[in-house]
């Protein structure tokens, strides 16, 4: 089996990002919120999660139906996408709204300074005894 070419998006997910995911989704279900961290934190973002909507349902104790709820909600609203599917079975990524709000937190990140590094040489010792 051959998977689709997949784009790589190197954003982390971070405490920040979970955080606003949390706020921008507060009026969501609590199961909706559990199922889209599943998928968010699975695999780095913009990767398709190679767990099942069933995988999903054992790991969060919770109805494979509630599952199956929450995953039309979240592709509705974009918060997850359909990557593709094998027969009938749909696999996800993250969604363009978790895309931009991590894309938004780097170049956030991007304005702070960093030091650079130092560098310090070290005193060279003759080998020819003097």
């Amino acid at each position: 089996m051959t998977f689709p070419a997949q784009e790589r998006v190197e954003l982390p997910v971070t405490g920040d990002l979970a955080r606003s995911i949390l706020a921008a989704t507060a009026s969501l279900p609590g199961a909706d919120y559990r199922v889209l961290m599943s998928y968010v934190t699975a695999v780095p973002l913009g990767e398709t999660i190679r767990e099942t909507a069933q995988d999903v349902a054992a790991f969060l104790k919770i109805s494979p139906g509630t599952v199956s709820r929450s995953l039309k909600k979240l592709t509705s609203t974009g918060w997850l996408e359909v990557s593709y599917r094998v027969g009938t079975v749909p696999f996800y990524k993250a969604g363009p709204q978790v895309l931009e709000m991590a894309q938004a937190e780097a170049s956030e990140g991007m304005g702070h300074e960093q030091p650079l590094a130092q560098v310090h040489h070290l005193p060279v010792r003759s080998t020819d005894g003097g």
